[in-house]
């Protein structure tokens, strides 16, 4: 990690010297919010934001609609300013099937909730598969339909001239592909009938299938001319529409959420939200679209808090003091203040004796150091904003929390409570830590477990019921059982260190964990027992020698579960293995030569379906032995 600029090192931001004064409103348990006086205002704040770091506040923003939102003032003509103015337990869609109808089970997307869909290459729907060429999501590439009701004599049948992300919404099938979306009805999968696509001028961040309506979640990042958004086809979102704290924020992206019905590509409503893009996850429960954002305090404020607290301003001389305070009442903008106190900390340098040059120098680095320490879980925090998807997209809370989450299996949504887990990075010194936190259905922490895996970073994070699970790495893999059944009391039950690291972490049952990750830079999977949270065991480990990566690494929706056979599906670089896990012990039962690198299985009745590049193997479940290849 780069070293921080010294106290005395010359540090000059980017940016322009323009400085906001904002109109606010307040509201029950939402963050002040206001709204863009016009288009210009819109833009000056993007620029703005581009060219310094985070303030101290939430980089997110939300669009709103009735008597939520207050209008801000026109800019100011001669300065620019603005004045004020008024997953489930098992981590798995499952099996879909149905004994008493005699239909054969099949298998759905490996998902966080299990009520909601989640988008993948690969959909079936027990008796068609749709499989989306992944080297080419976009109109370059095509989706295969294979015929898999007759289990003697599956077939390719057909094919969609769209690849991209998969969603199966009873006969219509979503393609979501780079740049654009369709809709095909597909009664007739022999016949698949196009009827809806629309250009997608914004990037697909996520999106879910829950009670029949789709959820996107588009993110466009304003260029010159950015006003009026445009993140869904012909809809437009008005630069004046859009919400933000009344503080300045952090801002390089629009946010849209979206429901879309699927059988149309009819958009029905939609909330924008503007935020940083980096270090963002989102999470999608039953009850909202949750989106966060990172927020790091830069240079200049760490620098101005310091240096108005008792020990750092006891340095200085009372020449420098008195212009150090007079910064807080100067209307210029972050990056004058931050030239100007480079010139005060100069001045005093020079003022300083000669000999009492370098012990001042060090007293001012440690001090800065010591006081990032102290506040180190202040300098980069994550906002975070639930939309709620049982009405009209409305934003119905916020909050915040120290550090940056890794990914969506980083929170989940338990008992009106939403877990989140962190990592607050290395800063000055101080070493990176790792949190849990606990919020409430108003997203106020109400509970917290810090200080995991010190100088460490999270790898994995999975919540089940009251219990959660962390893998944190450096050298070792510490894997972590955290007790959260009272939400305002979490707890670490137990620690395990074994070498390697976990990159996702699955439930199976019967107390077992299944950890897919690394060793030596080889796949790794690792069987835990946590029948004892107090004292987890590592059960049993398989390292893939000969291959080096998974898709599993990259995305959830690469892993299968069979849990009728006891068995998991691991796609690896050189092919695709599958493991029975009963009993405590992994056992390779089969391993899959399609062609290449191994992509996704499924499951219809007792076939095991294993997909590569350009073909399927079909395998008989009960013998494990090959059946036949299609291909695609």
């Amino acid at each position: 990690m780069p070293a921080s600029p010294g106290l005395f090192d010359e540090w000059r931001p980017a940016g322009t010297d323009h400085e906001r004064s904002d109109g606010s409103l307040a509201g029950r348990s939402d963050p002040e919010l206001t709204t863009f006086a016009s288009e210009d205002a819109f833009v000056e704040y993007f620029d703005d934001s581009s060219g310094t770091a985070a303030p101290t506040q939430p980089s997110v923003t939300v669009r709103a609609a009735g008597d939520n939102v207050t209008a801000e003032a026109e800019a100011d003509a001669d300065d620019g300013r603005i004045t004020d103015a008024g997953g489930t337990a098992d981590g798995s869609a499952g099996a879909t099937a149905s004994a008493s109808s005699g239909e054969p089970r099949y298998s759905e997307t490996n998902v966080q909730e299990a009520a909601l869909d989640e988008p993948d290459v690969l959909k079936t729907d027990g008796e068609s598969v749709y499989y989306a060429d992944h080297r080419y999501t976009s109109r370059w590439g095509e989706t295969s339909i294979v015929d898999v009701s007759d289990p003697d004599a599956p077939d390719t049948i057909g094919s969609i001239p769209l690849s991209g992300d998969l969603l199966l919404a009873g006969d219509t099938l979503v393609v979501l592909g780079d740049e654009e979306a369709a809709g095909y009805d597909v009664s007739d999968p022999e016949a698949p009938d196009e009827q809806w696509r629309t250009d997608l001028e914004a990037r697909l961040e996520t999106a879910r299938l829950y009670d029949g309506d789709l959820y996107l979640v588009l993110v466009d990042r304003p260029g010159d001319d950015p006003c009026p958004i445009e993140p869904y086809g012909d809809r437009t979102v008005a630069c004046t529409d859009v919400v933000r704290p009344a503080t300045d924020a952090d801002a390089d992206a629009v946010y849209t959420a979206a429901r879309v019905e699927p059988e149309t590509g009819r958009l029905e409503s939609e909330t924008s939200v503007v935020g940083s893009r980096s270090l963002s996850a989102t999470y999608v429960s039953e009850n909202g679209i949750y989106l966060s954002y990172t927020r790091s305090t830069d240079e200049y404020d760490l620098r101005r808090s310091y240096l108005g607290s008792e020990n750092g301003s006891a340095l200085l001389d009372a020449e420098a003091r008195e212009r150090v305070a007079a910064l807080d009442d100067i209307d210029v903008s972050k990056r004058a203040k931050a030239v100007e106190l480079q010139e005060i900390l100069d001045d005093w340098r020079d003022r300083t004796d000669g000999d009492a040059q370098r012990p001042s120098h060090r007293a001012f680095e440690k001090g800065l150091r010591d006081y990032a320490a102290a506040h180190q879980r202040e300098l980069t925090t994550t906002g975070i904003v639930r939309i709620d998807i049982d009405g009209d997209l409305s934003v119905d809370a916020s909050g915040e929390v120290p550090g940056t989450p890794l990914n969506q299996f980083s929170m989940d949504e338990h008992d009106d409570h939403l877990r989140i887990a962190t990592t607050i990075p290395r800063t000055h010194g101080a070493d990176s830590v790792n949190d849990v936190y606990v919020l409430d259905s108003d997203l106020e922490t109400v509970g917290s477990v810090t200080g995991l895996g010190v100088d460490e970073r999270i790898y994995s994070v999975r919540f089940e019921g009251d219990e959660g699970y962390v893998v944190t790495y450096r050298e070792i893999d510490p894997f972590y059982t955290l007790d959260l059944s009272d939400p305002t009391d979490p707890t670490v039950d137990g620690k395990l260190k074994l070498p390697g690291f976990s990159e996702y972490l699955h439930p199976l049952e019967d107390d077992l964990v299944l950890g897919i990750g690394q060793e030596d830079r080889h796949p790794k999977a690792t069987l835990f027992d946590v029948s004892d949270p107090t004292d987890p065991v590592e059960l049993d480990s398989e390292i893939l020698s000969g291959e080096y990566g998974s898709d599993i690494s990259r995305t959830h929706t690469a892993f299968l579960q069979d849990e009728a056979h006891g068995v998991f599906f691991m796609p690896a670089s050189q092919g695709s293995y599958v493991f029975d896990y009963e009993g405590g012990d992994l056992e390779e039962v089969a391993r899959v030569d399609v062609g290449g690198s191994g992509t996704r299985a499924m499951y219809v009745g007792d076939r095991l379906y294993v997909f590569g590049e350009d073909q399927a193997v079909v395998l008989d479940e009960t013998t494990w032995t090959e059946e036949t290849r299609i291909d695609l």
